[in-house]
């Protein structure tokens, strides 16, 4: 009697993204491919008046500023997006952020007092998040390493990495289609993000635009305060959450 072989197995079907991480990397998804379509065709639109609606939330209307930041927006939604997916591959999902509800006690005694740690030896200051830093700072130009920005994946929660990333690509809520500002906003309060720090480097930098057109009276008439949607679409290409429209070669 003759033995058939055993039969081969099946190769291991990938695993299914979660929900929550599927939900981020659409987001993500988004924005990469709103950030290439932006730099590649931003020096056809950095002399249009209507380019202050985009410059504005730069801070500056000067060009390498502007890549710079964008490279760096991109950069660092790669490397989430690469987080997220090994973290997919592995099964496991993302967590929200917020504390859990602590249930009260009537009578609830003060826990005892800890026992005082001993003095450790002092931590080495992480860098400043350039994005964070002001125009006159050096250091808010600066590009982290692909190993950096890995890392900095890994500590930070996902919803901060996230308003990072809306910060250098000029995202703002005006500046969005349909619900995408709803999904942004979504992750910041599910996942540790801050539209608070959002919005206060928006007003900083809206500060340093300013400045910068005051010493341009060619600019004093140009309405940067204008969020139609053919103005945004004239200052970005497309609105956040459009599909951008296809690259005319010059």
């Amino acid at each position: 009697m003759t033995r058939t072989a055993p039969p081969t197995p099946a190769s291991a079907k990938p695993r299914p993204i979660p929900g929550r991480i599927g939900a981020v990397l659409r987001v993500l998804a988004t924005l990469i491919t709103h950030a290439r379509h932006f730099a590649a065709t931003v020096a056809t639109r950095v002399n249009a008046p209507e380019f202050a609606t985009a410059a504005v939330l730069f801070g500056t209307y000067d060009l390498p500023t502007i890549r710079l930041r964008v490279q760096r927006g991109m950069l660092r939604a790669l490397a989430l997006q690469e987080y997220l997916l090994a973290r997919a591959a592995r099964g496991c999902n993302l967590r929200f952020a917020w504390p859990p509800p602590v249930e009260i006690q009537p009578h609830h005694r003060p826990p005892a007092k800890p026992a005082r740690a001993k003095p450790s030896a002092p931590r080495r200051p992480r860098r400043p998040e350039p994005a964070m830093l002001d125009e006159s700072d050096p250091r808010a130009f600066r590009i982290p390493s692909p190993e950096e920005l890995a890392a900095e994946v890994r500590r930070r929660p996902v919803g901060r990495t996230m308003t990072y990333i809306c910060m250098d690509l000029g995202l703002a809520p005006g500046l969005c289609d349909g619900d995408f500002w709803c999904h942004v906003e979504k992750i910041f309060r599910h996942y540790g993000g801050s539209i608070t720090r959002l919005y206060k480097v928006r007003e900083r930098r809206e500060k340093t635009f300013l400045r910068e057109r005051d010493r341009d009276p060619d600019t004093w008439h140009i309405d940067w305060r204008d969020l139609r949607p053919s103005t945004v679409r004239i200052a970005l290409g497309c609105r956040f959450g459009e599909p951008p429209p296809p690259i005319v070669p010059s």
